[in-house]
């Protein structure tokens, strides 16, 4: 694959490391490394990048190489800090490279050269802080990487959840039907006799993907007041959905009970895993009796084998306030897991956000500031 160049913005003759500036990069060019290469993230997509830009944001992307090689890529998004802040920090940008870097070479060494270009990265755009929320699980030999490349853990935490639930996908039905608790398998084929029929919709053509999108909000809002979830305004939720559908990143399925769709999912291509972004379901589904929900996560699972995907992520079975891994009842979302275990899924615990600061005293400030809001 020929990519286009960019003269390099950094250098560092001493690790022999190179960052070039990719963001006049074509879209498709940027998200095939950015997304689709084994180790991508929705949230580092072109698309993305340009959603964040009408928030106030200014999306750079770039190339980090080492030895002549590539090794990461990282779109990184940047704006002046705003408020009441010390005057040491009044002018200066706060960075924020999401779900990044993405490593095209997932070894300690290239690790390291990849933080060491978004340190370099970060001084260049005059960040008083950058922080970077990788997928990297944690006690790997990636996340040890991130004390050596001179980043510490992040004061507040940007997700809501550090863990997944992936479900390994297999080669046949037989050999994923295997993973199934008999209770999820029971389930499947009663939403079949209940005559529940799935759909996937095409994101990437704007004149069949406006309705269903409009319905999905509605589902995922009604889901939102039920649960207790926040649900960005409808046009928001409704522009990144579009913008991520259109560049190929998101896909949209539902359930359907009579002809009625009862509930939907809403999945990201990252790498070789699919990963469930959003979902939901009206007031009156009642999911209880028709198990629309076990079927439709049933043939999203078999879909994803057969286009290449290696795991399916069910999302996250934690909160900010109740980190790692469900262990027993007493957990709010014990349930939710339960639910996600049945169908295989593994559990994984992600690395905390980290942040790198290039000044020590800025960088003090700027937590003093975020600690006092």
């Amino acid at each position: 694959m020929t990519l286009p160049e960019s003269p390099p913005v950094l250098l560092d003759q001493s690790r022999s490391l190179r960052v070039i500036d990719a963001t006049a990069w074509e879209a498709s060019s940027w998200d095939d490394l950015a997304v689709r290469s084994a180790m991508g993230e929705a949230f580092q997509s072109h698309a993305w990048g340009e959603l964040k830009r009408s928030l106030g944001w200014t999306p750079m992307r770039y190339v980090i190489e080492a030895q002549g090689r590539r090794v990461a890529v990282a779109y990184v998004q940047d704006r002046p800090l705003t408020g009441r802040l010390p005057g040491p920090l009044r002018g200066i940008k706060v960075a924020y490279c999401p779900r990044g870097p993405i490593l095209l070479n997932p070894s300690p060494e290239a690790t390291l050269a990849a933080l060491h270009g978004l340190r370099l990265i970060a001084r260049r755009r005059h960040a008083v802080a950058l922080t970077i929320d990788p997928t990297w699980e944690e006690g790997s030999d990636l996340a040890a990487a991130l004390r050596g490349g001179g980043f510490q853990p992040a004061r507040r935490e940007i997700q809501v959840s550090r863990t997944a639930m992936v479900i390994p996908l297999q080669p046949t039905d037989d050999a994923q039907h295997a993973l199934l608790g008999d209770s999820v398998a029971r389930n499947i084929n009663k939403a079949r006799r209940a005559g529940v029929t799935t759909e996937r919709v095409d994101l990437t053509a704007p004149a069949q993907h406006a309705a269903p999108l409009e319905e999905f909000f509605e589902m995922h809002a009604a889901t939102g007041r039920r649960e207790g979830f926040l649900v960005r305004d409808r046009a928001y939720e409704l522009q990144q959905w579009r913008l991520l559908g259109e560049s190929g990143v998101a896909s949209l399925w539902f359930a359907a009970v009579d002809g009625r769709r009862r509930n939907g999912v809403l999945l990201l291509q990252c790498g070789r895993l699919l990963v469930s972004f959003a979902a939901g379901a009206p007031d009156d589904a009642d999911l209880g009796k028709t198990r629309a929900n076990h079927l439709l996560q049933w043939d999203i699972i078999r879909w994803a084998a057969g286009a290449g995907f290696t795991g399916y992520d069910l999302g996250g079975v934690d909160t900010q306030s109740l980190p790692g891994v469900p262990q027993d009842e007493s957990h709010p979302l014990w349930n939710l897991y339960q639910f996600k275990r049945g169908f295989g899924a593994q559990p994984v615990l992600h690395v905390r956000a980290h942040e790198y600061a290039s000044s020590a005293a800025l960088g003090a400030a700027w937590r003093l500031a975020r600690s006092l809001r």
